[in-house]
């Protein structure tokens, strides 16, 4: 089957057309509601420090879901998942009335922004959990004889991951350049408007889906049962991680290329605020020209695995970061070098996160997938923090173009990392740890 034939394939799936929806009302939101943000702790007022207010930026929208997610994904796993997906963007809407500033005392306006990331990244992991629900039923288990993935079903997961983050990736990307349109003309006030309207959208969309994503083991009935049993799945879960290498690579992947990709956005602000006079506009525009990097990766991804295994796609996504950094770090810091930079970067992007994603979910069973990708997105989000606190230190001791120069060597030095590490997927499938086979499909070898 074609890379055509599965796009047709997965988009005839009406649960996941309305899954892809949501997921695009929900991060058209996010990306306005961080360029408000940004707009604040960054370039408002001008004297503060550029890196400072970054990596104040980054813990405010990343640190509190880090150190609640792994319990989160937890609860992913044992209560139904499409109720996640209806409340949390209407709780989203709620607490960004919070973060208006005037309507409380400063920690309201901290305690609404922190609450809007962190419901945001639980569902965003709910989402990633649930796509192999929602491919459609005809196709999605692929089993051959014997339990093992096949090669058709596998594709139209990749193809699936595929869709689904070019659509997030793009509401992103679109939300940030909207949100700093819409700050610069009305102010905070009229990002949560936008904002409350759109996270209302994604709630009924939701809301339409026609599978209940039921777990697929009821919950014990006392509290202190459940309690017991949820620290029981955690650790099961980080054993699951543990042993299984297709999980295990994909996630220390995403650390390593969001700790590098972040040191690189801060050194990047450096240069617009401090070099060029920019603002929000500015970096706003370049977070646009990301996307469309990251929206010509994903498009690109399918037919790049079609002549590459998932880990020597990453391992060319790690290749082409590198290169998105000379001309910056070997020319000049202007506007131009940093606007190339940026699309080469987004297409790095998008080439690493659809294997990566595709990997983990087939790596395990479905009662897993929740703690899986929630430990995922706890790896994005804890080495973006790490690294925005390092910035502070980092970018201002070496300068933005020594910076640039460091950070392509990192990304080469991971490159062959991945594809060394899974070198063995493309022997025969085998059934998961523990799971009979019949029961799961696996990663399949590629």
């Amino acid at each position: 089957m074609d890379e055509l034939s599965r796009l047709r394939v997965v988009l005839a799936g009406r649960d996941f057309r309305v899954l892809v929806a949501a997921r695009f009302a929900s991060q058209v939101a996010e990306g306005a509601f961080l360029a408000s943000v940004v707009d604040t702790v960054v370039f408002s007022p001008e004297s503060q420090s550029t890196v400072r207010g970054f990596a104040v930026a980054t813990v405010l929208t990343l640190l509190p879901f880090s150190l609640l997610e792994p319990v989160a994904g937890v609860l992913v796993d044992r209560y139904p998942r499409r109720p996640f997906l209806v409340a949390l963007p209407l709780l989203r809407a709620g607490a960004a009335v919070m973060a208006l500033p005037g309507i409380g005392a400063l920690a309201a306006v901290y305690a609404g922004t922190l609450l809007v990331f962190s419901m945001n990244r639980l569902f965003t992991a709910t989402a990633g959990a649930v796509i192999p629900r929602v491919v459609p039923s005809g196709m999605a288990p692929g089993r051959g004889e014997g339990g093992s993935r096949t090669p058709a079903a596998s594709g139209l997961l990749f193809t699936a991951n595929m869709v689904a983050a070019v659509v997030g990736t793009i509401a992103l990307f679109g939300g940030v350049l909207a949100g700093g349109l819409v700050a610069g003309a009305g102010g905070t006030g009229a990002v949560v408007v936008f904002t409350g309207a759109v996270w209302a959208a994604a709630a009924m969309l939701a809301a339409r889906l026609s599978n209940p994503l039921l777990p697929e083991r009821p919950r014990v009935a006392s509290f202190a049962g459940q309690l017991l049993e949820t620290v029981t799945d955690l650790g099961d879960g980080f054993r699951r991680i543990g042993r299984t290498p297709e999980a295990l690579a994909p996630l220390l992947t995403v650390a390593a290329g969001q700790f590098l990709q972040v040191l690189v956005i801060a050194a990047a602000l450096v240069v617009i605020k401090e070099d060029l006079g920019g603002g929000v506009l500015t970096f706003s525009g370049l977070v646009a020209a990301g996307g469309v990097g990251v929206f010509v990766g994903f498009l690109t991804a399918g037919a790049m695995r079609s002549r590459l295994s998932s880990p020597r796609l990453i391992g060319a996504a790690f290749v082409i970061s590198a290169v998105a950094l000379l001309p910056a770090a070997f020319v000049t810091l202007d506007t131009v070098t940093l606007t190339a930079g940026a699309v080469l970067l987004g297409a790095s992007y998008g080439w690493t996160r659809v294997p990566v994603d595709t990997l983990a979910q087939q790596a395990v069973p479905d009662r897993f997938r929740g703690r899986v990708m929630t430990a995922i997105d706890l790896a994005f989000n804890t080495a973006r923090v790490a690294a925005a606190v390092a910035a502070v230190v980092v970018v201002p001791w070496l300068g933005p173009q020594v910076t640039f120069v460091t950070l392509a060597v990192l990304f080469l030095l991971w490159a062959p990392v991945v594809p060394l590490w899974l070198r063995h997927l493309h022997v025969a499938d085998a059934p998961a740890d523990g799971e009979s086979p019949g029961a799961h499909p696996v990663a399949p070898r590629e």
